[in-house]
């Protein structure tokens, strides 16, 4: 059922009965500004040094109480519901954040820096998922299937910061002097009343939405079918394999969409720098809320006030994938994610990388083992690693935080699933499994009927 949230499509001729999801999760994170480690104080952030543009992507979701049903004919239908939260950046220069809150430091004394620029965009919501997808054609060798989903977001909240343009040198001792400071800083108002941003309130809990609005998905997919024709099928007495297909290809497009805040009361745009005001080189220092980085800029910097209303765009991609069925339980998937939030009307966007993913797999119908490989266009490759036994499956998408003492990267998802397989024979009173496809049961898989030839044997 899971699937359906990248290709709707996919819950059609499903081998499911039906399919609850009790809980999910996810966790990722990646960037190439800086990396954790462990020294005497503790955890700490080290900055990368090199002059590459810098990204940030990261995404959180938790679902659950969720359910698959097939329908007659081949159809399918999913209602899902979950949280969700992204961020990411857009043409993000290295200088600025590689130096801010160190201007002081030996290695970057003496230098000039100019058109420092860049976005970062944050965004959380709730989802409640509709999905239906049928089979459009099965002649016994071709199969396509066609779904789309219908979304229900409330958003939650957002954060957003646009760099326009920052210029500044360091002299010789250390000290920094902007000559040019462009940006605009903010967040959704129903945030205000938080300690972290213009209020009071403790941030113990979830935020209140800001009503319910509209957002698809839709997809399509061809398989080539694979039909082992077994001499029993004449009386329905025989098994059938889950997965029925030689390959498929797949095409998507998800989470097209746009959410609408309005300003936080401390969200604010710096227009340029005060003549003859000196710059502190702590910029950062005892920051805890957002009206406290207004106050600290307002030292040296002209602050304007925004107010209005704002877009943000879900993370709407373009998902192509191919599968091919090895034979003996082995699966080789290769997918490709295509980032289409720039074509959409939104201020700002929240976006998934650009990426290539090569999944080779063995699933069983009580276990598989999965190890996808991740390649973003920004750079970054991420082996993941995940283990399926049961009702239970868990991984994570980048195994090499785990055991590296410099992470860049992490995550984690697990999911819990109770389903029940379709049956291929009428005949009652008979037992079988399945020991192939992605079944969570080793037991009844299918009844399978055999005539006793003696009364008592």
């Amino acid at each position: 059922m899971l699937s359906s949230r990248v290709q709707p499509a996919a819950i059609a001729d499903s081998p499911y009965k039906f399919d609850f999801n009790l809980v999910n999760g996810n966790y990722y994170l990646t960037n190439n500004i800086g990396f954790t480690q462990r020294g005497a104080e503790g955890t700490e952030l080290i900055r990368f040094l090199d002059r590459d543009p810098r990204f940030l992507q990261t995404n959180l979701g938790l679902g659950g109480m969720s359910v698959l049903f097939s329908l007659p004919r081949k159809q399918g239908l999913a209602i899902q519901f979950q949280l969700r939260a992204a961020g990411s950046t857009q043409d993000l220069t290295a200088d600025f954040i590689t130096q801010i809150n160190r201007f002081s430091d030996q290695r970057f004394i003496d230098s000039n820096v100019t058109n420092q620029t860049g976005e970062f965009a944050f965004a959380a919501w709730q989802e409640l998922a509709l999905t239906y997808a049928f089979v459009q054609k099965d002649d016994g060798f071709h199969r396509w299937k066609v779904g789309g989903t219908l979304k229900f977001v409330n958003p939650m909240g957002s954060v957003w910061l646009d760099m326009q343009d920052i210029d500044y040198s360091v002299d010789n001792v250390g000290i920094v002097n902007f000559t040019e400071f462009r940006s605009r800083f903010g967040y959704s108002a129903n945030l205000d009343r938080y300690q972290q941003f213009d209020g009071t309130d403790a941030f113990n809990g979830l935020p209140k939405g800001t009503g319910f609005r509209p957002a698809v998905d839709f997809g399509v997919v061809y398989e080539r079918v694979a039909y082992r024709r077994d001499p029993r099928a004449a009386n329905r007495t025989a098994l059938e394999r889950d997965i029925t297909y030689e390959f498929k290809l797949a095409a998507s497009i998800t989470d097209l969409g746009i959410m609408n805040f309005d300003q936080g009361s401390a969200a604010f745009a710096t227009l340029g720098v005060n003549p003859g005001v000196p710059t502190p080189g702590d910029i950062l220092d005892n920051i805890n809320s957002f009206q406290e980085l207004r106050d600290s800029l307002d030292t040296f910097l002209q602050i304007e006030g925004i107010d209005g209303t704002y877009s943000v765009s879900l993370p709407t991609s373009l998902n192509l994938s191919y599968d091919y069925n090895v034979g003996n339980n082995l699966y080789f998937g290769a997918s490709a994610r295509i980032d289409l939030t720039g074509l959409l009307p939104a201020d700002f966007r929240v976006a998934y990388p650009n990426s290539i993913t090569l999944n080779p797999r063995y699933e069983t119908g009580n276990y598989g083992f999965y190890m996808p490989i991740f390649y973003n266009f920004s750079g970054d490759t991420d082996l993941g690693m995940a283990l399926r036994y049961g009702a239970f499956t868990v991984g994570t998408p980048s195994f090499g935080s785990f055991v590296s003492k410099q992470k860049k990267s992490g995550g984690v998802y697990f999911s819990v699933s109770i389903n029940k397989l379709k049956a291929n024979s009428k005949k009652p009173y008979c037992f079988g499994r399945s020991t192939t496809g992605s079944g969570f049961t080793r037991t009844q898989r299918t009844p399978l009927y055999k005539r006793k030839r003696f009364l008592f044997f």
